[in-house]
């Protein structure tokens, strides 16, 4: 095995940094691990299920010394109940089961298609009667689809299920089907918006291994240009995603928006599996629709995706020892196409390909006295070649603005779960998640923006790009459970070891600051129309260091208790430690320390027949901190913000004072305070969470519930700049520096500039939703998950991810770089310095961006006896508030500063509009099983957007490009968000068509 870690890392070109001493260091953990059956994942989170119960005698008397057997894919476990009738068999792998139970001189009890889903409990009543041994009673009826004494909201999304109606092929799609989750703006659709939350606050979890990006906190290998660049593992080795949307108990925690917990499939007494083959090729997609917009916006014309793999699992020792196996092949390619009339405008465009392979081994031993030990391997390293990775490149005069990617990752995990005596259980793993991404570009240049052009001329490379960046996470933890007459009480500890390394680089040489110093990176540059000296040539970054190594260290432990009162309440209560240490380069040892999170939650059965659940709860959620902040805060990064020139070879500085580009100032610094860019008593940031519903099964097999969820933030950390922006135009101060803290209303102002009454907001962030959710198991041919949600979002933070100018710094954003409070941004940066909008409305709470009020979704599956299935996909959501955003006058970068209240409005040329159109999406899928003995093949197809709608998805929202730089494009259905290229509109009708061999 640990050979086999070693050749994946190998196929993997940043894994050369695994040095021969890391590696023995990771072998000497591992087998401490099996020896000790101590560590685990940080998340530790549920990967198998259980079933408990009680059994009476017919006078309602609790039965002691009873035997149940639980008989599932991987054999037999059986248990005895104790003293009060009760029964538990943890660490059951989803699936089918059945359950006898059996004691001398009463009649034996049988039930069967118990369906074990992923962190689900059922509970069983059970009667037995006086008879013969060997007598049989069969319990019939479909089991409750309600877990009586669980809070938590969301979704299990078996994966027969998701392969059974349209939804694209990685795991992020799936997530989709819940409810609760939603569009993410501009982060894109790998990283969706749970609960209100940012793309960036969800954490991400495969068989207990953590597999957020330590970067950026987003969904494996991520990009600020690229997005969420892997598929984790591919969809087809999926046996239930879980998707947690609040309330869940203090075991779990570092998010403040979903968890998302996929497990996959574990081989069986059976030998299973499949090949199967997808293609969702070019000749089977509509016609893209295009909008040319006055600066050029590349168009796409087609796209494709095919993908071939195989899995399948088995015995290796019946009832003892199983594997299961899967390698997928996928290729994506988009052709793209450059504005009309620029210089790589071509007829049949230019591809952008990206192909990724992704594996995965998982073998299971079921360990004596009811224990069982698992070791899974799962990555997806990939690889774009040369090519216009980023379609912006074809904006530029010719292929140096190409470049190629490396991304992907590769995961491994030890894991135990054994029942020491009939009331001790005890899990431990250890788990180490990799994910990379690097980018090489065509040409070494710089970019160069002649703004004096119409239409803006981009010459040079790419500008900024990740020249290599690594997230290496060593996860270990530990968890007891001991069950005490009706209590439950759980306790545990996790561990977690991180080490990022980030190089951010600017395509060109290095340049002369006009302080003198050298700069360790190219630079991005502007040309300005000057009335009097014709041209100025601005540089708005560079950096004065790059090459970074950071560490974290995380570490929680929580107890809580599973408390049921009488036979129909249950109690959860819980409290959750979490504190995080993060090392920089020049800032070690930063602790955010003293989180502590409460839980509590009931849930009540409040009808006899046991088919109506009443429950909610309140609980502190903590997130966990990425290690972007100790890149940029506690690494004394320091960039040029601005820096202008006479000169396009940018060796003379014009001089501070000089009136040139409607500025006098010509020279400013963005940095951490390297001496105090931490605030020692700055603490983790939270939401408090409010959970009242109420379930009904409403017939057999299904359930219907109505819930209301109400999050409220009550502290972030951020960085934080004391000095209100006119303050540097007026010369009171130099550069902008920022330290790491808790804003608040209460963050002093440099005493410099107390004198223009400017001061900070309280951050706000404020969720109400009302969900109504009807779920259906598969019976009687069909099966359905539907859900409406009616939501409010208001406030004036976003989460770690800042959507209106696609920010993806957690922590580090540009919302307190200044003083939100300030009347003299409008008062005397307007009217002396050209500033446009108003600052305050940045920190007056308003209509967030992630606000959708009305969402319906509705998935189903009708199956006919002679093989032919229908699936339904249909999606309809209020489309984004939109708000018109000037630039930042100071860093000249756009989309940050709001000119009217948060979703106020804007012109657009389809009319004012306060939100973009509605959106919706019907998706179809059509399949038929042929089927020999034991082996099936079967065809499908899916269509998504059956009826070709094409609507728009954004609008262009930015006033200005840049300080003093109107936008022609203001209102336009474009976008100017890296990552939401070409023109904002829904993607069409597209037919993927699939054969499925399985055996």
């Amino acid at each position: 095995m640990f050979g086999l870690f070693e050749v994946l890392e190998m196929c993997d070109s940043e894994a050369q940094a695994l040095q021969s001493g890391e590696l023995k260091q990771f072998q000497r953990v591992l087998f401490l691990v099996i020896g000790l059956f101590a560590a685990g994942s940080a998340a530790a989170q549920e990967t198998t299920g259980r079933i408990q119960g009680r059994i009476l005698d017919q006078q309602a008397l609790p039965m002691p010394g009873v035997a149940v057997v639980a008989t599932g894919p991987q054999g037999a476990t059986e248990v005895t109940t104790d003293a009060d009738g009760r029964f538990n068999i943890p660490f059951l792998t989803p699936g089918a089961y059945g359950v006898r139970a059996q004691l001398e001189g009463f009649k034996a009890l049988e039930r069967s298609d118990l369906n074990v889903s992923l962190g689900q409990t059922i509970d069983l009543r059970l009667t037995i009667e006086i008879g013969g041994f060997s007598e049989t009673v069969t319990v019939v009826g479909a089991v409750a689809p309600i877990d009586p004494g669980s809070t938590t909201t969301g979704a299990v999304i078996d994966g027969d299920f998701a392969r059974s109606v349209p939804v694209g092929r990685r795991i992020s799609d799936v997530t989709y089907m819940a409810p609760g989750v939603s569009n993410s703006g501009s982060i894109g659709r790998q990283n969706p918006s749970i609960g209100g939350s940012s793309g960036l606050d969800n954490q991400y979890v495969i068989d207990g291994v953590n597999i957020t990006n330590q970067g950026y906190g987003a969904l494996g290998s991520y990009s600020i240009f690229h997005g969420s660049l892997g598929n984790a593992t591919p969809f087809d080795f999926v046996k239930e995603v879980q998707v947690k949307t609040g309330g869940y108990e203090a075991e779990f925690g570092q998010s403040t928006g979903g968890v998302v917990n996929v497990v996959t499939k574990s081989g069986s007494n059976a030998l299973h599996g499949s090949s199967f083959a997808y293609a969702r090729p070019k000749q089977l997609e509509g016609t893209w629709r295009r909008y040319q917009s006055e600066n050029g916006t590349v168009q796409t014309l087609s796209s494709q995706m095919h993908d071939a793999g195989v899995e399948g699992g088995g015995p290796i020792i019946t009832s003892r020892l199983f594997f299961f196996g899967a390698i997928d092949w996928q290729r994506e390619t988009s052709t793209f196409q450059a504005p009309d009339g620029f210089p790589l405008s071509t007829t049949e465009g230019y591809d952008r390909t990206r192909r990724n392979i992704s594996y995965a081994s998982k073998g299971t031993l079921q360990v004596g006295g009811g224990g069982r030990m698992d070791v899974s391997v799962f990555g997806d390293p990939s690889h774009g070649p040369m090519g216009p990775q980023r379609p912006s490149s074809l904006t530029v005069s010719s292929t140096a603005s190409f470049s190629e990617i490396d991304y992907g990752g590769h995961n491994q995990t030890v894991r135990y779960d054994g029942v020491l005596g009939g009331n001790w259980l005890v899990e431990a793993a250890y788990a180490r998640a990799l994910n990379r991404i690097s980018e090489v570009p065509a040409t070494n240049e710089w970019r160069v923006t002649d703004t004096t052009a119409s239409p803006m001329r981009v010459t040079g490379g790419v500008g900024f790009y990740e020249a290599g960046n690594r997230s290496l996470d060593s996860q270990w933890a530990i968890k007891s459970t001991n069950i005490v007459g009706p209590h439950q009480i759980k306790y545990g500890f996790a561990y977690d070891d991180v080490t990022y390394s980030n190089r951010n680089q600017n395509t060109g040489p290095t340049i002369t600051a006009p302080d003198g110093r050298q700069t360790e990176t190219g630079a991005r540059v502007s040309i300005l129309a000057d009335p009097a000296l014709g041209n100025i040539y601005r540089v708005t970054r560079s950096s004065f260091n790059s090459g970074i190594e950071t560490t974290q260290t995380y570490f929680n432990f929580f107890v809580q208790d599973s408390w049921k009162v009488g036979s129909r309440l249950t109690l959860n209560p819980g409290l959750r430690y979490e504190q995080e240490t993060l090392s920089g380069t020049i800032v070690k040892d930063f602790e955010l320390k003293n989180n502590w999170a409460p839980r509590i939650g009931a849930a009540y059965t409040a009808t006899s027949d046991r088919k109506t659940k009443v429950f909610g709860g309140w609980g502190r959620f903590f997130a966990r901190l990425p290690n972007d902040v100790a890149v940029k805060a506690l690494s004394g990064v320091e960039q040029i913000g601005r820096a202008d020139y006479f000169d396009a070879a940018l060796t003379r500085p014009i001089p501070n004072g000089t009136l040139a580009g409607g500025v006098t100032s010509h020279y400013s610094i963005l940095s951490a305070n390297a001496g105090s860019a931490a605030d020692p008593d700055a603490k983790l940031s939270y939401v408090d969470e409010l959970v009242i519903g109420v379930e009904r099964e409403t017939w057999a097999n299904t359930s219907l519930s109505v819930r209301y969820v109400y999050r409220n933030i009550g502290r972030v950390l951020e960085d934080l700049g004391s000095v209100p922006m006119v303050a540097f135009d007026l010369g009171l101060a130099d550069d902008v520096e920022t330290i790491v803290t808790n804003p608040s209303r209460k963050s002093p102002i440099l005493p410099a500039a107390q004198s223009l009454g400017a001061g900070f907001d309280d951050p706000v962030h404020k969720y109400h939703a009302i969900e109504v959710a009807l779920d259906r198991r598969f019976a009687n041919n069909w099966s359905a998950m539907t859900s409406y949600r009616w939501s409010r979002l208001r406030g004036n933070f976003d989460g770690f991810y800042r959507d209106d100018n696609g920010q993806s710094d957690p922590g580090w954003t540009s919302l307190y770089d200044f003083p939100t409070n300030d009347p003299s941004y409008t008062a005397i940066g307007g009217p002396e310095f050209g500033y446009e909008g108003d600052i305050r409305y940045l920190g007056q709470s308003g209509i967030l961006p992630l606000d959708r009020p009305h969402q319906v979704k509705v998935f189903g599956n009708y199956a006919w006896d002679n093989g032919l299935s229908v699936g339904l996909g249909l999606n309809l959501g209020s489309g984004k508030p939109l708000t018109p955003l000037a630039a930042n006058a100071w860093y000249a970068s756009g989309g940050e500063i709001p000119v009217a209240p948060r979703g106020s409005g804007i012109q657009t040329i389809d009319g004012f509009r306060k939100r973009t159109p509605f959106e919706s999406q019907v998706d179809l899928q059509v399949s038929y099983v042929l089927k020999t003995g034991a082996r099936s093949l079967t065809l499908l197809a899916d269509i998504f957007n059956v009826f070709n709608e094409r609507r728009t998805q954004d609008y262009d929202t930015w006033t200005q490009l840049a300080s003093l730089e109107p936008n022609p494009d203001f209102g336009k259905p474009i976008s100017q968000i890296p990552g939401a290229y070409g023109p904002q509109f829904q993607a069409p009708i597209q037919v993927r068509v699939g054969a499925r061999f399985s055996f």
